[in-house]
Parts: structure tokens; C-alpha cells; sequence
């Protein structure tokens, strides 16, 4: 998945030990409250008992800047969503906004999802900014969620669902519900389908394919 600025790929081993050494640092601070402190085994293990998945944030010549991860909530098809941007130069760079937009293309657009949950501090400027500006929808307040720099803080949880991420598509111009496959090729897929069928005899198939 790659996008203008950065691309989100899979995690080798060494990612785990890079996201398990930001988790420990001012970067868990902005994004949980305080530092998490996990070792690359730990992160490994949320993976295989499929709690979280995570994807690398990498620039295009393939620096890893940061990560994007979710998890299952109560239902399939409902997952809680997270990011971080290890890299502190490119906080205010648009990385992570784009890597979220990523994110969200490939759950909603390519996974099927039919929400997508976060959960937010209110001492975060750049993630309030990005939920200003993102299309989520606000649902509540929790209050004194976080603790840090000695004082509590209310978080926020937002969600987008399925039919509001097509909407948001519509009017926006992040680039949401970008196809993989060009409009053309699938039409051309189609055509050379029916051909067949006509050719094979096989035409009362088309009731099936036409169903929709």
C-alpha cells in the first residue's frame, strides 16, 4: 500500500524490535499516556494470538518512520486502530495522516471492515487534529483516561463505519477507496466472461452473473 509519501509494509523481525523501542519512548507517551514498555517477543506474541496486527510506516526509499496497528473489537468486521510516527523530525509532516489513510483504505476497502474504532488522549495535538479533519464521527468522552506529566486526562473515542467511509470518499480528497485493480481492466475482465459463455453455450450462467 503506498501512498505519496509513505508506503505501509509488513513487519520483519527487526520491526518488532524497533516498535518495542518506541513503544518505550516519548512516542507511547504521545499515543497511550505513558511509556509501554514491551519487548519485541511480547509484540510478537499480541501478533500470533492475532490481538494486534501492525503494519511499518516506510518512506519510499524504504526508512521504517513509524508503524500503524488494529485490533479486533466484539464483532468481525469492528477493529480499534493505532498509530505512531517513531521518527520525531516528521511529526507535523503529514506521514502518519497518510498512513492512516492507508490504514483505513485497506480495512474498509480490501478487509471488509464495518467500523473502525479510536481512542484518543486529548494532550495529543497532532491525532485531535487529524480526527478534526478525518470524517470521524465523535462518540464520547472518557474521563480522566490518561495519566501524564502528573495530571489526568480525558480521551475521546471516534468511529467511522463502512457506509460513512464510502460517503467521506465521495466529497474528500485523501485518496480513500483507492482500487488496486484500474476500473478498465476489471470491465475487461467482465466482457471477456460473457464472451465466453456465448461461446461455450453456457449463457443460462448469465442469470448468475446478473444478478446483481
Amino acid at each position: 500500500m503506498r501512498g505519496d509519501l509513505v508506503s505501509l509494509e509488513a513487519c520483519t523481525d527487526d520491526d518488532f524490535q524497533l516498535i518495542a523501542d518506541w513503544s518505550a519512548s516519548t512516542v507511547s507517551t504521545y499515543s497511550s499516556g505513558s511509556p509501554q514498555f514491551l519487548s519485541a517477543d511480547q509484540l510478537r506474541q499480541a501478533v500470533h494470538q492475532g490481538a494486534m496486527r501492525y503494519l511499518m510506516i516506510a518512506t519510499h526509499d524504504g526508512t521504517r518512520v513509524g508503524a500503524v496497528n488494529w485490533g479486533p473489537l466484539a464483532y468481525e468486521g469492528s477493529y480499534t486502530i493505532g498509530s505512531a510516527i517513531g521518527a520525531s523530525g516528521l511529526w507535523t509532516q503529514g506521514h502518519g495522516a497518510e498512513a492512516n489513510v492507508l490504514l483505513l483504505n485497506y480495512l474498509f476497502h480490501a478487509k471488509n471492515a464495518n467500523r473502525v474504532q479510536l481512542t484518543l488522549g486529548l494532550h495529543n495535538r497532532q491525532m485531535v487534529q487529524i480526527i478534526a479533519h478525518g470524517g470521524f464521527t465523535l462518540e464520547g468522552v472518557l474521563r480522566d483516561y490518561f495519566f501524564l506529566d502528573g495530571r489526568y486526562w480525558d480521551a475521546v473515542v471516534c468511529s467511522l463505519l463502512r457506509d460513512e467511509f464510502y460517503a467521506l470518499a465521495q466529497t474528500s480528497e485523501l485518496g480513500l477507496a483507492s482500487d488496486v485493480v484500474p476500473a478498465g481492466e476489471k470491465a475487461e475482465a467482465q466482457r471477456l466472461f460473457l464472451e465466453h459463455l456465448d461461446r461455450t453455450g453456457a449463457r443460462y450462467l448469465r442469470e448468475v452473473y446478473e444478478r446483481r
